[in-house]
């Protein structure tokens, strides 16, 4: 699995917004690929297909746990997927600061808690149950 659009967010309680922009404050990315309603666009294929969708909350790369929302038939590439996106080995449109989650350093810290994969329409983020539950009721349509 490729990827090349990747887009992060901060976890954010933001009661004035709704849907998913209640919970995620999305990074302006910076390239017309995720202008137009690309969020949208693959929010919609995730629930047109929600049926084949599944929630992973034990993937842990160098001691950090990823939870990630995706098909069944992505979860056998999922853990290689990650690791090639830490390991900067994907050409990303923009910067997706999980390389740098993943493997901080003393000068770069990441503050990205989410990311959206807008080409293979999976979510990913730092593992926090709150959030998931929150994020489970908007993406499934279902009222908190």
């Amino acid at each position: 699995m490729k990827t090349s659009l990747v887009q992060r967010g901060k976890f954010s309680d933001r009661n004035w917004k709704k849907g998913i922009d209640s919970i995620v404050e999305f990074d302006y990315m910076g390239s017309s690929e995720f202008e137009y309603g690309a969020l949208p666009e693959s929010l919609n294929k995730i629930r047109e297909n929600i049926s084949e969708y599944t929630y992973l909350d034990n993937i842990v790369l160098k001691g950090k746990v990823i939870s990630v929302y995706c098909k069944d038939s992505q979860k056998s590439e999922i853990l290689a997927y990650l690791q090639d996106l830490s390991d900067c080995k994907f050409r990303l449109q923009e910067y997706s600061d999980f390389d740098t989650y993943i493997n901080p350093s003393q000068y770069f810290k990441s503050n990205t808690d989410f990311w959206w994969d807008i080409q293979n329409h999976l979510i990913f983020w730092r593992k926090n149950q709150e959030f998931e539950t929150k994020l489970k009721s908007i993406i499934e349509n279902k009222p908190l």
